[in-house]
């Protein structure tokens, strides 16, 4: 049933920028997907050691945790499918630099998730948290706004306090959402996070994917100018998705 879940978005959404919606990669591949969580929820309600133990979701400050954690693997994945598909098919260069313009960011990640789990350890976890989100949400503003004409330079100072954002949160959501399910499930939450996180991170880069080959292929202007509307309107998605996300752990975390 998970397996059916996975395959099913995942195809759908990869193959519904080019490919008829009315089709067996596309709706099909949509109707297994919701076959699968449909099917796995009736399974773990009904027997007594499920896999995942859903049953975890009546606790709301779980679930608030869950969806902001699940929506933040989707937009970091999608950000690192935009951002090197950008400087290659925009600005032009290739995929060394990429990956220089964005190494600083993952300096600048590592450097402040200590910082935040320092906070936590003071303050508890929604000061770290909710900054943390807000760095991330005023820079995926920042890029659904220039993102026709980002210089490289642009991309790494932004992508620096995304990640930084990102840092400082994550380890702390984890953290968070297993203290408030108790020590007796934590395994449980556990498996939950782990089995979302590698299937957000699917779903983030097909998503993003998706947006930007439906602007390539509709669009009759350059590759380049094709590439940098899709991906304008990517970081509008998840710019939309980071409200939600800072919306969830503002009512869910607490101190």
């Amino acid at each position: 049933m998970i397996i059916f879940m996975f395959t099913g978005l995942v195809d759908g959404f990869s193959n519904v920028g080019s490919m008829p919606l009315v089709s067996w990669n596309v709706l099909g591949a949509f109707i297994l997907g919701i076959i699968g969580p449909v099917s796995l929820t009736w399974r773990s309600l009904t027997i007594t050691t499920p896999t995942l133990d859903l049953r975890l979701f009546t606790n709301y400050r779980f679930t608030g945790h869950v969806i902001g954690f699940f929506l933040t693997q989707i937009m970091s994945l999608g950000f690192a499918f935009l951002l090197p598909n950008y400087i290659q098919l925009v600005n032009g260069n290739t995929s060394m630099v990429a990956g220089l313009v964005v190494l600083p960011a993952g300096f600048a990640g590592a450097i402040f998730a200590p910082l935040g789990g320092k906070i936590f350890d003071r303050f508890g976890a929604r000061r770290p948290i909710l900054f943390g989100m807000t760095l991330c949400f005023l820079s995926l503003l920042s890029f659904a706004v220039i993102s026709r004409q980002m210089s490289n330079t642009a991309i790494a100072l932004i992508y620096i306090f995304y990640m930084a954002g990102m840092g400082m949160c994550m380890g702390c959501v984890m953290t968070s959402a297993l203290q408030s399910v108790g020590s007796t499930k934590t395994t449980q939450g556990n498996a939950i996070l782990n089995t979302l996180q590698q299937f957000a991170g699917a779903m983030g880069t097909s998503i993003s994917a998706m947006i930007v080959a439906s602007s390539q292929s509709q669009l009759k202007v350059s590759r380049s100018l094709s590439t940098a509307i899709g991906t304008q309107h990517a970081f509008i998605v998840l710019t939309v998705l980071s409200l939600i996300v800072w919306v969830s752990y503002y009512r869910s975390v607490k101190d």
